[in-house]
């Protein structure tokens, strides 16, 4: 079918059998060379040579605490590979977990290698060994998020004939569920059986009351299918529950749709290069493979984990894998932490090999000895966590960072608001003014930012969620939560945060005036009878959406927006019509248009997306949406010339609904979410404000760490943030499938649903608290921090016995006062 490239794994074996074809250094020498490459500045300490020096022929297991180092041993072993193994940049493959954690393994590599190799050349090495670094590519090690790899490797496989594999983000995967892969009509028919069935998976236990809802539920459920390779047939068999039934039927309509069309969702792009390798038609990208790493193992998947055993074995390459059982933040996305903390069995039961280790890093050179004995008391707060640590636990990280005297700082409040403007105080004297002092004397130094180099970006605010206003409830306008004061606080001081995630795309004014200005150029009222939108079968949300969208368009333009280059924004804006009404004017000269050159048209009026980083973020967010839509979507998402205006099976007309349908409504159902992967780097000169998910692997000299702001009632739809009292949709969502995954099913449950969704809090803090480079400040409301509160939270320290760590627990005579409240080490209250 492919023009594979077959491996046939027994000759490989014993051809490979030798891992090397002779060092060009020996490892003593190679250590030696590292420490006279200037670009690397240092040798590793005593752990990371430990790692280094690890038989490749044997898998290796490092437990890398926060700060350790992982990424310079993960690129030193790289290139231990090619000095001292012998082997080529492309015979070498390192898979990370995020696009930014990617690029910057690229990028060191890069760094390092050439000047390693530079180094390595006037050295007494041979002749043929100097020639062969001289021409060496460091490039061509094969780098990237698994999920790249598979692209790239099964897009090399591909005939110049053959029609290119096309993978769907989350949003096209919904739509596609929706409205070719039989949810939809299951939805109608079924409703009461499947909303009964998901309603423990929603944020607020509701059934799901329309089908985009009802997607986004049972999209994480059909995902695990594949991720935890469930048994399906026996998931949907006849003595199964009827949404069993209905649910396995709709997952089977949905793959078909995909494969029948050339289309992936992520999880299957996975599964495809997983059945290549089986069959050992492994793709020419990957055929030569000698040395696989892998770095943040512990958020694995089960599917990811077949395919890291099916590649090593495959090739007979070696295997390294480095990861934290403390830092695993993904479970909702498959991540199996317990494949990390079994992978010495699980190896050994698979490859036939024991590993060595587990070795561990735990030298912390990022963080301030304060901050190091905060978060190492943190994750030893509750004794019901440590069964779910590696065992024995990883030791105690230790600080080598040598600077300190900052204590951890602590802000509550009555209210958010009045956090919010007590918060920009501080930042505003931290960053614009002399610095801030403690009162008390404790800071001896203040905390000042640099002032030659330093700026807002220095900080990051992190919190489980960054949205800035409170979903509806019953009609009622949002509520502004603490992200959303903190904005309007932080304006009010000229000072301006970066938070493009913390609102809907379809809410933000320059994004309204953009698609309400697309609506009336290529949908406007005056065909006749009327916008076509008006009158689709779409939802009266993206009506009521659309129709905002149009009056913040007409708004815009009575602005009288000024020319742009001597063009006006009328004069687009009429030649786009003309197209889409008559096929007719200068548009009229091409047969069809990308619906992104509307867009990118448009956008000259509109330098907000141009100048501004969040507008930079949210144009890009739409346009994926757009170019995502022309791989399922009728015409492909282009505009087509009409050639029958008046009839309404014209092409140019239904090409405007196909994109009304499947790009606008979907923004204006608010299932397009921006992705944290498509984020640039954040501007200095904004305070950044992120989910904790996306800090993770980055730090900050300050990070301010939100526990409790919205938390002033002990109200049950926020309790699943602070202190759950049942499990997780995403540990409920485990349960349900256990049995139908025997292998993965028993390994995961040795833990109940609450146990792990309380153990993925403290995970969450763990890696919060971890982050700051030199001062950690914890925010929240004063309620959250009362011992009698029934406002419990994992965050400040409450153990899921309800007994919190931070209180004064010493037995105390009758009729004494109640126990006090006791500060964790070195908490200081400003």
């Amino acid at each position: 079918m492919q023009n594979h490239r077959m491996c046939d794994a027994f000759p490989l074996m014993r051809e490979r059998r030798s891992f090397g074809s002779g060092p060009i250094v020996t490892y003593e020498e190679f250590l030696r060379i590292v420490a006279r490459t200037g670009a690397i500045g240092r040798l590793p300490n005593s752990e990371q040579r430990v790692c280094l020096e690890a038989d490749p022929t044997i898998p290796t297991m490092i437990v890398a605490g926060p700060g350790s180092g992982k990424t310079t041993v993960l690129v030193l072993r790289v290139l231990r590979h090619i000095l001292v193994d012998h082997l080529r940049p492309e015979q070498i493959l390192i898979t990370t977990f995020t696009v930014k954690a990617a690029r910057e393994i690229r990028s060191r590599l890069i760094e390092w290698g050439e000047a390693l190799f530079e180094q390595a050349r006037t050295e007494p090495i041979s002749q043929a060994d100097r020639e062969f670094l001289a021409h060496v590519d460091i490039n061509r090690v094969v780098t990237g998020t698994l999920d790249s790899v598979c692209q790239e490797a099964l897009g090399s496989d591909r005939h110049a004939d053959e029609p290119p594999l096309v993978t769907l983000e989350s949003f096209a995967a919904s739509v596609i569920l929706q409205r070719r892969g039989g949810l939809g009509a299951s939805f109608r028919n079924n409703q009461a059986v499947l909303g009964a069935f998901l309603s423990p998976f929603t944020l607020d236990d509701d059934p799901p009351t329309t089908l985009a809802e009802a997607a986004n539920t049972l999209v994480p459920i059909i995902d695990r299918f594949i991720q935890d390779r469930v048994d399906v047939e026996s998931f949907g068999a006849a003595d199964q529950p009827e949404a069993h039934r209905i649910i396995r039927e709709i997952d089977s309509t949905y793959r078909r749709y995909l494969r029948e069309n050339n289309l992936l969702d992520f999880s299957g792009l996975e599964e495809a290069l997983l059945e290549r390798l089986r069959a050992r038609l492994i793709p020419i990208l990957l055929a030569d493979v000698r040395a696989v790493l892998v770095d943040e193992y512990q958020d694995t998947n089960a599917l990811q984990e077949a395919i890291y055993f099916e590649l090593v074995e495959a090739c007979q390459a070696s295997f390294t894998v480095v990861g934290d059982d403390d830092q695993s933040l993904y479970r909702f996305r498959g991540a199996t932490i317990e494949l990390f903390r079994a992978f010495i069995d699980r190896c050994r039961n698979r490859l036939g090999r024991a590993p060595a280790g587990p070795l561990y890093l735990i030298e912390n050179y990022r963080s301030t000895d304060e901050i190091v004995a905060f978060f190492n008391a943190f994750v030893r707060t509750d004794p019901n966590f440590g069964p779910a640590r590696i065992q024995p636990p990883k030791p105690v990280i230790r600080s080598n960072n040598g600077q300190g005297q900052v204590p951890i700082l602590a802000m509550f409040r009555p209210d958010s608001q009045t956090l919010a403007n007590d918060l920009t105080d501080f930042i505003e004297a931290v960053f614009r003014g002399s610095g801030y002092r403690d009162p008390q004397g404790r800071l001896i130094n203040g905390l000042r930012g640099n002032r030659e180099a330093g700026d807002l970006g220095d900080a990051v605010f992190l919190a489980s969620s960054v949205l800035e206003m409170q979903k509806p409830y019953f009609g009622n306008p949002p509520k502004a939560r603490f992200t959303h004061h903190l904005r309007n606080a932080m304006a009010s001081r000229d000072m301006q945060m970066f938070n493009p995630r913390g609102r809907s795309l379809r809410d933000i004014e320059h994004v309204e005036q953009l698609l309400g200005l697309v609506l009336l150029s290529v949908d406007p009222p005056d065909r006749p009878g009327g916008s076509l939108y008006s009158s689709m079968a779409i939802t009266n949300v993206a009506k009521f959406f659309m129709n905002r969208w149009v009056a913040a368009a007409r708004q815009f333009l009575q602005t009288n927006p000024p020319p742009v280059y001597g063009r006006t924004l009328a004069q687009e804006m009429s030649e786009w019509r003309d197209y889409c009404l008559r096929g007719t004017g200068d548009k009229a000269s091409s047969r069809d248009w990308p619906f992104l050159d509307v867009i990118y048209g448009l956008i000259p009026w509109l330098d907000y997306f141009e100048i501004d980083p969040e507008g930079q973020v949210y144009l890009e967010a739409l346009s994926r949406a757009a170019g995502q839509a022309a791989g399922f979507s009728a015409h492909r998402s282009r505009l087509v010339r009409p050639q029958n205006p008046g009839s309404p099976n014209d092409h140019g007309r239904l090409s405007i609904e196909a994109i009304i349908r499947d790009v606008l409504t979907p923004l204006a159902e608010n299932v397009i979410d921006i992705d944290e992967e498509i984020m640039p780097s954040v501007p200095r000169d904004r305070l950044n404000v992120m989910t904790i998910h996306q800090a993770k692997g980055l730090e900050f000299p300050l990070v301010i760490v939100d526990v409790g702001t919205d938390f002033t009632t002990n109200h049950p739809k926020n309790r699943f943030r602070r202190f759950p009292e049942q499990p997780s949709s995403t540990a409920m969502i485990e349960d349900l499938l256990a049995p139908f995954t025997p292998d993965l099913g028993a390994l995961r449950t040795q833990r109940n649903g609450l146990d792990r969704s309380f153990e993925d809090l403290i995970r969450l803090y763990y890696v919060a608290f971890s982050r700051p480079q030199s001062a950690l400040m914890l925010v929240g409301c004063d309620k959250a921090l009362r011992w009698t509160s029934n406002i419990k939270n994992v965050a400040l320290g409450w153990r899921q016995d309800e007994r919190w760590a931070w209180l004064d627990q010493s037995p105390r005579p009758t009729g004494r006062r109640p126990p006090a409240m006791v500060s964790p080490p070195n908490l200081l209250f400003v």
